[in-house]
């Protein structure tokens, strides 16, 4: 994030934090009804849209920085696995065998040097070529140019990996985040950052639900009274939209310390946390010396994939010192998460079945959940 728009945001929590108020969203209360949480004909709009014909967010750079090394879905409906070659170049694939579709990477392997398929030993490049085949004889007219892998669109901007889930489709981030989003993100360096782990998840709720959970305060004083409610007391949200993204700065206890500073010295980290709903189903958390990369896979109305992907600078937390203080950051980050936020949200989707609330009611500091909400009609009408 550039500085004058460091600034800017401050100021604006500021003035804020004064009225005790978020800055304003939607202007107005309003109902989004249940059946957007429950329906399987919503989830399949949303899956044949949201999660087509846009590109996802699957990882972050740092993951696939060395040849071989790769990014493995977690998602059967769109099996990719994402690999950098021995030039350096960042390619993805369905991983699927052209024979007989079989999964050739199962994420066990260390490094990745070739593709090959544990069912009948056919051998791929990392460039998806088929380079051999078990027993040719029995295939006397195959051509192998035929059968290489089915590749995806892959790209890499501001430390993020990108991959769009229809074969031959582009990748225009330029478009998409626009260049103040696109600076926003990339002076955040995540391209520096180390992963210390990365944590796959079955959750009992529908992926709207869960990711909404972060896109308001208004729970936090409450919900997170003994862990991060007395880091975000009092806290205010200011907010930035581009397209169907949205950047949030949520401001810490500490938001008004920053009016004593020259503003030149300000880094927004030291006040607040800064989070970007990356459409459709990613959400990036940048606190002062972590990153928290989460993603969302429905499988069902009532049941997601969550991947948390834990990022660090390593010269912030150096020796055996700091990297114990760093698990113990990150136990906790991913204990509020699952047994707070999630652990609820798991319950609100229970609670669903019984009829109770035909519609969810949004107040005017959980206008984001409903821009969200509109985002997602948006696409699937």
């Amino acid at each position: 994030m550039k500085h004058a728009t460091q600034v800017e945001t401050l100021r604006k929590m500021f003035k804020l934090r004064e009225v005790d108020r978020d800055e304003d969203m939607l202007g107005r209360v309003v109902q989004v009804p249940a059946s957007v949480y429950m329906d399987n004909a919503v989830l399949e709009r949303e899956l044949d849209t949201a999660f087509r014909d846009y590109p996802l967010v699957v990882g972050a750079s740092t993951q696939v920085r060395a040849p071989g090394s790769y990014l493995l879905s977690p998602w059967d409906r769109l099996p990719f696995v994402v690999v950098r070659d021995k030039g350096g170049e960042l390619r993805a694939f369905l991983n699927v065998c052209r024979h007989r579709g079989a999964r050739l990477v199962s994420g066990n392997e260390q490094e990745l040097k070739f593709f090959t398929c544990p069912f009948h030993g056919w051998v791929y490049g990392l460039d998806g070529e088929l380079k051999g085949v078990t027993k040719p004889h029995n295939f006397p007219d195959l051509d192998c140019a035929k059968h290489k892998l089915v590749e995806l669109t892959v790209t890499e901007r501001s430390g993020l990996v990108w991959l769009h889930p229809v074969p031959g489709a582009s990748i225009d981030l330029d478009a998409s985040l626009g260049a103040d989003m696109s600076d926003e993100i990339a002076g955040f360096k995540l391209d520096d950052l180390s992963l210390h782990s990365r944590k796959v998840s079955t959750l009992n709720a529908n992926w709207k639900l869960l990711l909404k959970t972060y896109l308001e305060r208004y729970h936090v004083p409450i919900l997170h009274k003994h862990t991060i409610g007395p880091v975000f007391e009092k806290g205010v949200i200011a907010h930035f939209e581009h397209g169907l993204h949205i950047r949030i700065a949520a401001a810490k206890t500490n938001l008004m310390d920053a009016a004593a500073a020259d503003p030149q010295s300000w880094r927004i980290l030291d006040y607040a946390s800064v989070f970007y709903t990356l459409f459709p189903n990613t959400f990036l958390i940048n606190h002062a010396n972590i990153v928290s990369l989460n993603s969302f896979y429905p499988i069902a109305p009532d049941k997601t994939i969550w991947t948390h992907d834990m990022l660090y600078r390593e010269a912030d937390y150096a020796g055996e010192e700091g990297q114990a203080t760093l698990a113990q950051r990150f136990g906790n980050i991913d204990a509020v998460f699952h047994r707070e936020d999630f652990g609820i949200v798991e319950g609100v989707q229970a609670g669903l079945r019984c009829g109770a609330n035909p519609q969810h009611t949004l107040g005017l500091e959980e206008g984001l959940l409903g821009m969200f909400q509109h985002n997602i009609d948006r696409v699937t009408a």
